[in-house]
């Protein structure tokens, strides 16, 4: 899956809306090419390694699936990353999740917030499914 292929990214929206979606949850990394290519020049590293090298990052495992996810650090005010000008992370390394959200701007002005549609190729369970693939494929290179 690469993401360069999906172009849902509204950005004018994103500032529209203030970040909602950040508020309520950080993103994940769906896909483990995409994320190990931004972070480690395509190097794969084992968990144990990753475990050990995120924080520096300010990022974690999001482990809730039962698979390793990383993601950034969740706050009480929603993701780690969220400034006051928007998402600090530039927008080609941003969590695959958050850039494939499709905005709907009709519900903007609702109490709620702005509503996404996420897409099923970036939902919590596609990531789990390709991290699960990604893990056990290197398990079975060491």
């Amino acid at each position: 899956m690469m993401l360069e292929k999906r172009a849902s990214l509204d950005l004018p929206l994103c500032q529209e809306c203030g970040g909602r979606c950040c508020k309520g949850s950080p993103g994940v990394w769906v896909d483990p090419e995409h994320f190990f290519a931004i972070f480690f020049s395509g190097q794969y590293l084992t968990l144990e390694q990753l475990r050990e090298r995120l924080p520096g990052l300010g990022l974690v495992l999001w482990e809730k699936s039962g698979v390793p996810i990383p993601a950034p650090r969740s706050l009480a005010s929603g993701c780690s990353f969220l400034g006051v000008d928007g998402c600090r992370f530039p927008v080609a390394e941003r969590p695959s999740q958050c850039l494939a959200l499709i905005p709907n701007k009709e519900t903007l002005e609702q109490e709620q917030g702005c509503l996404c549609f996420e897409p099923e190729a970036f939902s919590r369970a596609a990531a789990k499914k390709l991290w699960e693939d990604y893990w056990s494929r290197g398990d079975s290179e060491q």
